[in-house]
């Protein structure tokens, strides 16, 4: 099972190209009698067990040469990732199941089909590379495993350890529809997989109904493959009869002490309250000072005891420990500034609100950005070609 199945990150994290080091042909091999759509498909679902069923509908073996040796690459549609450096570079893909509250996930298989391809040298995963190499992708091949006379992953379908999403229990089912041997060189397509979940255990009710928010739902909608065993909910209790002291907002905006820093944070309050997303401002002295710690504890005590625990929340300042002009940020694994951890309420990696930061240095800058993102809001472009054409500063690197 590729290890990066069970790596919880919301964004890509990398994509390589194959094709351009491609040295020949390429081979699309397309199945007719698919029981369901290429991937995931949820076959019932209760509080119980969920049944699913992957499907392999077409996939490509594409030539490449890799260290002067002619090799194969094996694509599937959607699936960008590799696997680890120096494996078997099998196409895997995984998703979250919702889990009742308190229960534990047992994996039976009921059933599969199985072809096999004989003859294919499956090319090594590469080493991704640091930011700022240029150089060709590295490829070394895992010899603990391609020296195994043995298929690899010898468990091609697996879950997860427990996590949590935002209140709700989750295990990502994990399937790899190919195993490799590399000393017989025989690759088997593992088709139409399907497996049952069940849940031993629990209270039998899906999630925390005090962390549902209508701002969160659409993303876990998207994210796990039976959200809709979570009870509905009302969204509109929060604004209904809420005694707003105290009782904890949707938006919460930390910031630095400086008055015009504070104004500043009102004008996007009172912006959010008036478009029905209740907003709090809270400066770092009300925090309790502008240090990691300081804000981890605020955070997670808003999360874990407010009322209504913040869905989303805004650093109104640039890394930085003064007070009056900065927000203090974690540093993840002694190497980079992570906004990520303070979000992270439970240490899994997930996180459990939306964080941003404005990178505001002084009350300059501040006006600027605040006003022109109001602005956008207000009076959105109508331009096509403005949505046509974003600019995006993101990436991940090793």
């Amino acid at each position: 099972m590729k290890k990066s199945m069970f790596i919880k990150r919301s964004l890509i994290l990398f994509l390589i190209s194959f094709l351009l080091t491609s040295s020949g042909y390429t081979e699309e091999v397309k199945y007719s009698d698919s029981r369901s759509s290429q991937g995931f498909t949820l076959l019932a679902a209760g509080n119980s067990n969920v049944r699913v069923i992957h499907s392999v509908n077409s996939f490509s073996f594409n030539a490449v040469t890799i260290n002067g040796e002619e090799m194969t690459v094996i694509n599937m549609p959607g699936i960008m990732l590799p696997n680890d450096e120096g494996a078997p570079n099998l196409p895997g893909e995984g998703r979250y199941v919702a889990m009742p509250v308190g229960a534990s996930a047992k994996l039976n298989i009921i059933s599969m089909q199985v072809e096999t391809f004989q003859n294919i040298e499956v090319a090594p995963s590469p080493r991704i590379p640091f930011e700022d190499d240029d150089g060709p992708l590295y490829y070394e091949k895992n010899m603990a495993i391609y020296g195994q006379n043995a298929f690899y992953p010898a468990n091609p379908v697996k879950i997860s350890e427990p996590a949590k999403i935002r209140g709700v229990d989750v295990v990502i089912l994990g399937i790899t529809p190919f195993q490799y041997n590399p000393v017989s060189k025989e690759l088997k397509v593992l088709r139409n997989i399907e497996v049952e979940i069940v849940f031993e255990g629990g209270s039998g009710q899906f999630g925390d109904t005090r962390y549902r928010s209508r701002w969160w739902d659409p993303i876990m909608a998207d994210a796990i493959m039976n959200f809709e065993s979570l009870p509905e909910i009302d969204y509109n209790w929060m604004h209904q009869g809420v005694n707003r002291a105290g009782d904890g907002c949707e938006y919460l905006i930390i910031t630095p002490d400086d008055p015009d820093y504070v104004s500043w944070a009102d004008s996007i309050a009172t912006f959010r309250n008036k478009q029905g997303i209740l907003t709090d401002v809270a400066t770092l002295t009300e925090v309790g000072g502008n240090t990691t710690f300081d804000i981890e504890a605020f955070v997670d005590n808003a999360y874990n005891t407010w009322t209504i625990p913040p869905s989303a929340v805004l650093l109104l300042g640039d890394f930085g420990t003064d007070i009056n002009y900065n927000v203090i940020a974690p540093i993840y694994n002694s190497y980079c500034a992570s906004d990520n951890i303070y979000a992270d309420v439970d240490g899994d990696h997930l996180p459990e609100m939306a964080f941003a930061r404005i990178t505001a240095n002084n009350a300059a800058q501040v006006e600027t950005m605040v006003t022109k993102f109001i602005d956008y809001e207000r009076n959105p472009p109508t331009n096509p070609d403005f949505y046509d054409n974003p600019i995006t500063a993101v990436g991940w690197q090793s």
